[in-house]
């Protein structure tokens, strides 16, 4: 048989005191945890973002995470916006480059006409989501409560993974229906022409000098775009490949 004290008034006065104390050591010592918290998620920024070439926003693992602590948050506002970027151009831009894959002669152009006006129409959707995406990462960045010390490694992170890409990659959704709009524009011409033009391979000959002008002034247009665009679209696979 167990005995058990007589547990008086005094006794419980006594006690829950000390459970008070208890909880509040147990919940300072959960608070504790922040400066290793920070050292931790700054670590992670300089060494597996900020030191690679390219632009990197490794997943977090299960065990990072919970090092972070509430600053895994932090962390998932670049995530967020890569992923966001990603469903943007990750099928659409490699559908653009791949429908050109064949062309080789205006004829295999012309005959992927409707392709391209479709390809135009679709990207003409780009910017419109990449702008609200940008503005609404902008935004919760600006909201950020953080240490000076992680501010300033935080921002310079923001800038190589947020503003860079998020530039270039404005500056593709901007390029890629100007461009396919204008190849469109172009093969409209030639159609109009029927047997007024002649095209063997790469070279086409008008028999009309109207025609020809309105030819070659789309053409103007277009050849400084497409560099343009091959320019930026490297830029963009340079930063995240």
């Amino acid at each position: 048989m167990t005995s058990r004290l007589p547990q008086t008034g005094f006794t419980r006065f006594l006690l829950l005191p000390l459970i008070m104390m208890a909880l509040l050591l147990t919940l300072s010592g959960c608070g504790d945890k922040e400066p290793e918290q920070r050292k931790a998620f700054i670590e992670f920024l300089q060494t597996r973002v900020l030191a690679k070439s390219q632009v990197a926003v490794p997943t977090l693992t299960e065990e990072e995470t919970k090092a972070f602590g509430p600053y895994a948050s932090d962390y998932a506002l670049l995530t967020d916006y890569h992923k966001g970027m990603g469903e943007v151009f990750s099928a659409s831009l490699g559908a653009v480059f791949e429908q050109f894959r064949g062309v080789t002669t205006v004829s295999s152009l012309m005959a992927k006409r409707d392709d391209i006006k479709k390809m135009a129409d679709q990207s003409a959707t780009w910017q419109p989501v990449l702008v609200k995406l940008r503005a609404d990462s902008e935004s919760k960045h600006a909201a950020l409560k953080q240490p000076d010390d992680l501010k300033a490694v935080y921002d310079q992170v923001w800038a190589k993974v947020i503003v860079a890409p998020g530039d270039a990659a404005s500056q593709v959704a901007t390029q890629v229906p100007e461009v396919l709009t204008l190849l469109v524009s172009q093969v409209d011409l030639l159609k109009q022409q029927g047997d007024k033009v002649s095209i063997s391979g790469n070279i086409v000959q008008f028999t009309d000098q109207k025609a020809l002008d309105q030819y070659n002034a789309i053409q103007q247009q277009l050849q400084p775009r497409v560099m343009a665009l091959m320019k930026t679209a490297g830029q963009l696979q340079g930063m995240i490949r």
